[in-house]
């Protein structure tokens, strides 16, 4: 669907206020395609409960690449799941609005993702049409006893109404156009008779069967070399591009970030630290968490045989989350008796960009 055709009056089903992001223009906006609304998604286990997800928003509009980065552990890959509705028990969502815009009946309509069985035929048909995952370790993520092409075919049938024929010469097709060398012979072969890189190719292809509006890459470069890093990146700015797909990119490598991302939300122990245009965040950094991990990227211009700034301290135990702003433990502008007391709320500092710090004031 083309951006344009998205274009329209955004208000809020029950306020009437202009949903979009806190530092977003009013009046005429292009819809989200995709608006989390403080989304809560928490583990109840034996030991306790964590609070992995912990009241995340943002929107994702079409054509539009969004980054999540973080440290491991800040819940980046929980959300994700969580959109997909395919949190693993003991965890599930505890609060918070998913929504996905539809073409229903010649119109558009908005689901709420959270109120879908997540085993049901909508959310079935939803999770790798509507919104595809390309996981992290495509080794763990194909079948080991399947062929590349039967797991293809299968997800393409599942979407569409083809035959094994017809989706066989559609899978084919993917695996050329994510640059597959001998597609038709890795159609044939098992995952672990390809390389890292092939892999991911193929992975990428099998997530493309569905079509999807929404693509969330899960950490899709952690385990390739350098190069093929690259090729896998502008691959899939070369898709985006070519199917006007709207993507949600996980990483912790701010490189990726910089190089791939129109906007950033940066996360830090299942909140929203700081969200805004990926140059105000690299430019103009408002939360200490972001210019600590800003100041621990090495580049050309540091200083030779010189120890990079790091950030002190560990991220917090998931059981023994601190009181108050979960970073105010590790963080240099902390102030006693107001850090420690409450979780900032999210709120607009400048004309594009919001953070989650008493520093700008806030309750």
């Amino acid at each position: 669907m083309a951006i344009q055709d998205r274009v329209r009056f955004v208000t809020d089903r029950s306020s009437g206020k202009d949903p979009v992001s806190p530092w977003g223009p009013s009046g005429l906006e292009q819809a989200p395609l995709l608006s989390v609304r403080n989304l809560k998604t928490h583990f109840f286990t034996r030991e306790g409960v964590v609070e992995a997800v912990n009241g995340v928003t943002f929107d994702l509009h079409p054509g539009q690449t969004l980054g999540l980065v973080g440290e491991s552990g800040c819940g980046k890959t929980v959300t994700a799941l969580s959109i997909l509705r395919i949190v693993d028990k003991p965890g599930r969502i505890v609060e918070g609005e998913i929504l996905l815009s539809q073409v229903r009946n010649g119109g558009w309509d908005v689901i709420d993702l959270t109120q879908l069985k997540p085993r049901g035929r909508e959310m079935r048909a939803i999770r790798g049409g509507d919104i595809g995952l390309i996981f992290q370790e495509p080794m763990t993520a194909l079948s080991p006893v399947h062929t590349i092409g039967n797991q293809m075919v299968e997800t393409i049938r599942l979407h569409s109404t083809v035959s094994k024929a017809e989706a066989r010469e559609t899978a084919i097709d993917l695996l050329r156009s994510v640059g597959v060398p001998r597609a038709d012979g890795v159609f044939d072969q098992y995952a672990q008779q390809l390389s890292g890189g092939l892999r991911q190719r193929a992975l990428i292809a099998m997530t493309l069967g569905g079509n999807p509006e929404v693509l969330i890459a899960d950490e899709p470069t952690t385990a390739l070399d350098v190069t093929t890093q690259a090729q896998i990146l502008d691959l899939l700015r070369d898709v985006q591009e070519e199917r006007d797909m709207a993507v949600i990119m996980i990483t912790h490598d701010l490189g990726v970030i910089a190089e791939m991302c129109d906007d950033v939300v940066v996360m830090y122990l299942g909140i929203v630290a700081e969200q805004g245009p990926v140059d105000d965040i690299f430019h103009a950094p408002k939360h200490p968490y972001t210019r600590a991990l800003l100041r621990s990227i090495p580049s050309v211009d540091s200083e030779p045989r010189v120890k990079l700034p790091a950030i002190a301290g560990s991220i917090p135990h998931p059981y023994n989350r601190p009181t108050g702003c979960p970073f105010h433990p590790r963080c240099v502008e902390s102030m006693p008796g107001v850090c420690d007391q409450g979780i900032p709320e999210l709120q607009p500092v400048g004309e594009r960009q919001a953070a989650s710090c008493y520093l700008y004031g806030g309750t």
